[in-house]
């Protein structure tokens, strides 16, 4: 009777964490503001440059999570330009300069 009770109970055990161990995407952009806070001052919203990824025929942008290409809207601002370690937003305050590392050094293969 005991074992009975012990196999159910071990039984419906795993079916709970089965559930509570979920696979995330390792490959989906971090949210910043699980990170660092969301970060609202008045009612301009703070911009988070994530990363940068550029080639012979494409340059794509991550900023507060969002893919975007040259020419794209984000939020109130359009993008400008997209460097090897910068983004050029036009806002209807003036352009913004985001930057995805205070240096860029470049290393050849």
């Amino acid at each position: 009777m005991v074992r009975r009770f012990l196999i159910r109970l071990l039984i419906a055990s795993l079916g709970v964490s089965a559930s509570a161990l979920a696979l995330q995407d390792p490959t989906r952009p971090t949210n910043a503001s699980d990170w660092f806070g969301n970060k609202t001052s008045g009612t301009q919203a703070e911009w988070s440059l994530q990363s940068i990824l550029t080639g012979p025929d494409r340059r794509i942008a991550v900023i507060n999570g969002t893919r975007v290409r040259e020419g794209d809207r984000i939020g109130t601002a359009r993008v400008v330009q997209i460097e090897d370690s910068r983004v050029l937003l036009r806002t209807g305050e003036g352009t913004l300069t985001l930057r995805l590392l205070p240096t860029t050094s470049r290393i050849k293969p």
